[in-house]
């Protein structure tokens, strides 16, 4: 798009009749949250739930999966694990990340399935112990 912009501006395209968008792979954004100083993981507020043991590999947080979380990705953000993810937002397959170890299931299901060996936390929960990349 740079290009096509520089290139319509050496044609004598006026600047301001330029108009571009850009679409692509840039880092996922949170809509509608500041930046704000990053907390490291930890454990829920609360009690423990009493569920598998969800296993943020990257994070090297391991806790106990409650009913009070409709997803994983509700579970990282209430540990403070950095995750990306556009969903609420329409954009989907921003929150497909590795699964290492375990089995998940989906509610609802995908519209989309990722990848062999990922995971769409934004719509899954554990069917046991799991190890997630994050």
């Amino acid at each position: 798009m740079s290009d096509l912009t520089d290139g319509l501006a050496a044609l004598g395209v006026a600047r301001d009749r330029i108009h571009t968008e850009m679409f692509g792979a840039e880092p996922s954004t949170t809509p509608g949250i500041s930046a704000a100083p990053r907390r490291p993981p930890h454990s829920p507020a609360g009690i423990a739930g009493p569920g598998p043991l969800v296993s943020f590999a990257r994070s090297g947080l391991n806790v106990r999966w409650g009913t009070m979380f409709h997803s994983l990705l509700e579970l990282a953000e209430a540990c403070d694990v950095p995750v990306r993810w556009s969903c609420r937002t329409g954009v989907c397959h921003t929150c497909e990340t590795g699964l290492v170890a375990g089995k998940i299931g989906y509610r609802p299901d995908p519209i989309d399935a990722p990848a062999d060996g990922n995971v769409l936390i934004c719509c899954s929960q554990p069917e046991g112990d799991v190890v997630i990349d994050l």
